[in-house]
């Protein structure tokens, strides 16, 4: 659109042309179609007051008494010329979107060529044809182009009338006003109208831009979910599928060593194995659907770390000891989870790394003192070879994956450890409001 109609300079426009929708391209329901769509019902507006000037003017030339044969036909012809040149030139001109051709020089000329001519065979009604001709001015020229064609159009318009009444005193007087006052008019007009529009498109462009940045940001915030989920499920995987894999490895070596010397303790080991494997095809199940650990299906918290403990025992020939401390009380599903993969992960590391002969699993509810919600910790200690918690290098995924978890259900890790003085695992997580309520009734 120009000006009041028209697309944007260079130096109007935006930097970047804001584009609604995926990928950037202005899709149905941009702010800029809607201002387009709603141009194009303005430009018929203008075609019926337009063409209802010329068939108004036609009318009254036709059935004008004051005019002599000769000057009501040439009026008549020329409304007729300005009617075909503005349905074959400046219609298009009006409704189009792309940068204007010579069809717009046509209308504009032949339009005001006509207003002087039929002035100037004295049909003074044609004076009425202003309220369409200067609006076009506005429409089909850029802004600088449309204020200096009133300016040199309506004096034109001046000399045309001085032409026809002669050069005199008189009639500079009672034209000057008319004219000044016909350029004040169109410029005020037309330039509030032209910011009007600007404003409107820019306004448009803005919630284009601003659409657009709505659907970037969340198509990111589904990509930071999807990473999200498939880092869960790594650490779900991790903390279940490969350490049951990593137990039945352990069985199925020790079934070998047994097979000759000891049947009855290889028969035992791969009932465990069996076991193992049934425990680690449902936890497969489990992930698959997106569902809680299997230990916690038909368990309590406390037995389903029990469980885990007393399997460790039964699988190798550690002590393992588990007591649990406090009113236990049911803690949000995700909690649960996080304790029993932070206590079966430990578990696991203990098994494969510290060389350990006794292990000890600790689970307590304490209740908070005044403005505290209180907190479970879960605490797992081995008398083994120990490590350095400081050597970041030599911390594996586990560890890792234990403190990423802890951190975000809002808890806090603790690994003490040192070479040769065994280690302890501690997970604490604050107890929610309603569990707190219930150890401090």
């Amino acid at each position: 659109m120009e000006a009041a109609g028209r697309r944007l300079t260079a130096a109007e426009a935006p930097a970047e042309p804001p584009q609604a929708g995926p990928g950037g391209a202005i899709t149905p329901e941009s702010s800029l179609v809607d201002l387009d769509n709603f141009w194009q019902r303005t430009a018929i507006g203008f075609h019926v007051v337009y063409f209802g000037l010329l068939g108004l003017l036609a009318l009254l030339i036709g059935s004008s008494g004051d005019l002599s044969s000769q000057d009501r036909l040439t009026g008549l012809i020329v409304v007729a010329v300005m009617a075909v040149v503005y349905a074959l030139a400046g219609r298009p001109q009006v409704e189009t979107e792309t940068d204007r051709d010579w069809r717009t020089a046509v209308q504009v000329v032949v339009s005001w060529a006509g207003l002087y001519l039929l002035i100037g065979v004295e049909i003074h009604s044609a004076y009425f044809l202003l309220f369409g001709l200067i609006p076009h001015l506005w429409i089909l020229l850029s802004t600088r182009w449309a204020v200096a064609s009133t300016f040199v159009l309506s004096i034109g318009l001046a000399l045309v009338v001085f032409a026809q009444d002669g050069w005199s005193t008189t009639t500079l007087r009672a034209v000057a006003p008319q004219i000044g006052m016909q350029i004040g008019l169109s410029l005020l007009m037309g330039l509030f109208i032209t910011s009007v529009f600007i404003q409107a498109e820019r306004r448009a462009a803005l919630i284009d831009e601003l659409r657009r940045t709505r659907t970037e940001l969340a198509e990111i915030e589904h990509s930071r979910g999807v990473l999200a989920e498939r880092e869960r499920l790594s650490h779900e995987i991790h903390d279940t599928l490969a350490q049951g894999f990593t137990s039945i490895l352990t069985l199925a070596q020790a079934i070998e060593v047994a097979l000759d010397r000891d049947p009855p303790a290889a028969r035992e080991r791969l009932a465990l194995v069996e076991s193992t494997a049934r425990d680690n095809l449902a936890e497969a199940r489990a992930l698959v659907n997106a569902l809680a650990p299997v230990s916690l299906h038909d368990a309590t918290l406390v037995e389903a770390i029990g469980r885990a403990v007393e399997r460790v025992g039964r699988e190798t020939e550690m002590t393992a000891e588990f007591q649990a401390e406090g009113e236990a009380r049911s803690l949000p599903a995700n909690d649960e989870v996080v304790l029993l993969r932070t206590t079966q992960e430990a578990l696991a590391n203990v098994r494969r790394h510290s060389a350990a002969s006794r292990v000890q699993v600790a689970l307590r509810f304490r209740n908070g003192g005044p403005g505290s919600p209180g907190s479970v910790t879960v605490a797992v200690i081995d008398d083994g070879c120990g490590f350095d918690p400081n050597d970041v290098a030599g911390l594996g995924y586990g560890l890792h994956g234990m403190r990423a978890r802890v951190l975000q259900a809002g808890g806090v890790l603790d690994v003490v450890s040192a070479p040769g003085a065994g280690t302890t695992v501690r997970a604490t997580l604050p107890l929610p409001p309603s569990a707190a309520a219930d150890l401090n009734p």
